[in-house]
């Protein structure tokens, strides 16, 4: 909620504040320049509209219904339960307003629209959407009533803008109205995101069910690779879930707790919350069928909103939810040994991705890669049988890119065949990434400019191709990542800036 006022000397003073209780580690405040960008239909951000959206006295009478203390509950209000777009506004750089009028402005009312028909009524009664600068330690945040976006999130398509703007409004039930109770359980905020995001995503594009079963095949590909070079090169410790275990959730007769490698900085970089937690309730859904599954999850935010929860509290109330044929060899503490105390890659994950469903757009990847092989392989001068290279999809891209650099050399020719074919520079940047990956490992000197850029524009996504830059001991490369730190150092995070000094001192 936003409250203006003018002083008599001519000063404005604005005042937030939410009408729902939240932890303080919720909270968050943005200082600096931005414009506020107008979308073709957009919402007045008068306080006179923002009223119209809030809730009256009579909203408070649900005491005995809602799981949480009082207070005035959107989940109790007929007007807030069937509103698909909340209100929302986004605030840009000026620099940056062209990008976000094709990208984010087209996206918000969708994606808002589509978590709806997911999860059902916002949490929230309104939203603001910024985008940060390069600086910005993650691609994106949410906090009540604001979503932070990176800058890197506006080039190239429109599909990572999408995934990740849809991972960050997935917070406001899952992080924001519903807590963890323990903060060593980070998988409930971060796992649920993850799963919805694809969810959020595939709705809002309006797929039809064997298009969005492609698509989140091939998503769960691309993390399934990513789990495994997160558990090889991380320790045991750190993969843990639920590190706690039977100890989750209890504090000291003093009322304190400790977090367990809450003061790690390696943990800060670490995806497998993320991962563990994502293939765990996609596992579930599988399992139990999309139908029961999210019918279910409507259900528990219901019941669960405006709380702090544990594991136990999500995984009794599914198992206590559906019908018994489904629950075969399902029990919490099946779930809990092979998903959330134990390191590594849970065991029915293995057996998954032994047989993982038949997906086109990963089979069209493949053979793809089958093709550049041919090319990198074949003399110089040979001009004959010109391969012809389908266009892929971004994530396509990304996995074509993560599967050449397994290969031990590319050529040079190979490599600008390769930029030219896919205008690998004006990707997004978790393509360029890639890109920025395979030129650093086959020192592909001539666009050693794209990776100065990355690491200077995608500091969020930046950090590993500094270590990669040292570790070939080639002192071009080295000379190139000393000089995009000492050109980035005094904006960059300060955690951040303490990890790359560690990989280059």
């Amino acid at each position: 909620m936003q409250v203006d006022s003018t002083t008599a000397s001519g000063c404005s003073s604005w005042y937030y504040y939410v009408t729902m209780p939240m932890p303080a580690s919720t909270f968050t405040i943005a200082v600096g320049s931005w414009t506020e960008m107008k979308p073709e239909t957009c919402f007045s951000n008068t306080l006179a509209t923002e009223r119209a959206f809030s809730l009256s006295e009579a909203d408070f009478r649900h005491v005995g219904i809602c799981g949480h203390m009082e207070y005035p509950c959107r989940f109790q209000n007929a007007s807030a339960t069937t509103q698909k777009v909340i209100p929302y506004r986004v605030f840009v750089p000026e620099c940056l307003q062209r990008a976000c009028q094709e990208t984010l402005l087209q996206l918000i009312s969708p994606c808002l629209s589509a978590a709806h028909s997911v999860l059902g009524t916002h949490p929230f009664s309104r939203l603001d959407v910024l985008i940060v600068p390069a600086n910005f330690p993650s691609l994106g945040m949410a906090s009540p009533h604001i979503i932070f976006l990176s800058q890197s999130t506006l080039t190239g398509a429109s599909q990572l803008c999408g995934t990740r703007l849809c991972h960050e409004i997935a917070h406001a039930w899952f992080g924001l109205a519903i807590g963890a109770r323990d903060w060593t359980e980070e998988w409930l905020s971060e796992g649920f995101a993850t799963h919805l995001e694809d969810v959020f995503w595939a709705e809002a594009q309006q797929l039809a069910p064997h298009e969005a079963q492609e698509q989140q095949e091939l998503r769960a590909c691309l993390r399934w690779r990513r789990l495994q070079d997160e558990v090889r090169d991380s320790s045991e410790e750190l993969q843990v879930l639920r590190p706690n275990k039977e100890k989750t959730g209890h504090v000291s007769d003093s009322g304190s707790s400790v977090i367990k490698h809450g003061l790690n900085p390696e943990k800060v970089f670490m995806q497998v919350h993320y991962l563990k937690g994502y293939f765990l309730l996609r596992f579930l859904a599988k399992r139990l069928g999309d139908d029961i599954y999210f019918s279910f999850l409507k259900k528990f935010v219901h019941t669960f909103h405006g709380q702090l929860i544990l594991s136990q509290d999500f995984l009794q109330m599914l198992l206590e939810s559906i019908p018994e044929e489904k629950r075969v060899e399902l029990s919490v503490e099946n779930i809990f040994q092979d998903w959330l105390e134990s390191s590594g890659i849970p065991q029915p994950l293995q057996t998954e991705r032994q047989a993982p469903a038949g997906c086109e757009l990963v089979r069209l990847v493949g053979a793809e890669v089958a093709k550049w092989i041919r090319v990198n392989r074949r003399p110089r001068k040979r001009k004959r049988g010109k391969e012809v290279f389908e266009k892929l999809l971004p994530d396509q891209l990304v996995l074509l890119l993560e599967l050449l650099l397994e290969q031990k050399a590319l050529s040079p020719q190979t490599l600008q065949s390769l930029e030219k074919t896919y205008h690998l520079p004006e990707q997004d940047a978790e393509v360029r990434h890639r890109w920025c990956e395979l030129i650093v490992k086959h020192k592909y000197t001539r666009a050693y400019k794209e990776v100065e850029k990355f690491l200077q524009e995608d500091q969020a996504m930046g950090v590993y191709l500094y270590g990669e830059l040292m570790v070939g001991e080639d002192a071009r490369q080295q000379q190139l990542a000393h000089r995009c730190f000492q050109l980035t150092r005094e904006q960059m995070d300060r955690a951040t800036a303490e990890v790359v000094s560690e990989m280059l001192f």
